[in-house]
């Protein structure tokens, strides 16, 4: 039976595939939830420059999901490569929240709505959470093995 961190490391590829393949898609769909609408038609525009770098942000969630998908079998280096990999991440999403609340206090100046800005910060809070509690609260979880480690370890 795989550990809490391998359930973890599935979960978190799984979504983040799962989300970026529609950034890299559609990138003019996916934010046309979040721009600000035009004021002369009242519509959302998306400049082809912001799907563009979507599309990068999603690439770049898609090239960093490949470590988790790497460290998540059992090895002699898991926890290494685990500790560096959680470490990236969270640091990752402290600059983007940061980021994030610094629009959400001038939110006129992003081009994106208040709403868009205030959920984006919201649902990047359990990844956050969770890199930092394996990161600092609980760095033992980068080293469970899974069962069947455990009894080849026997």
């Amino acid at each position: 039976m795989p550990s809490i961190i391998q359930f973890g490391l599935v979960i978190e590829a799984i979504l983040n595939i799962v989300g970026a393949i529609p950034f890299v898609l559609y990138p003019e769909w996916c934010l046309s939830f979040a721009v600000a609408t035009n004021a002369e038609t009242g519509t959302p525009t998306v400049p082809p420059s912001s799907a563009l770098l979507w599309q990068v942000y999603g690439v770049l969630v898609l090239a960093l999901t490949v470590p988790l998908i790497l460290c998540t079998p059992d090895s002699k280096a898991a926890s290494e490569k685990r500790h560096i990999i959680f470490t990236t991440l969270l640091a990752g999403e402290v600059f983007i929240e940061a980021i994030l609340l610094w629009h959400i206090s001038q939110p006129d100046k992003s081009g994106f709505t208040l709403t868009s800005l205030v959920l984006s910060s919201l649902f990047l809070l359990p990844a956050l959470s969770w890199h930092a509690y394996v990161t600092y609260i609980n760095p033992n979880l980068v080293n469970e093995l899974s069962n069947k480690s455990v009894k080849k370890a026997i």
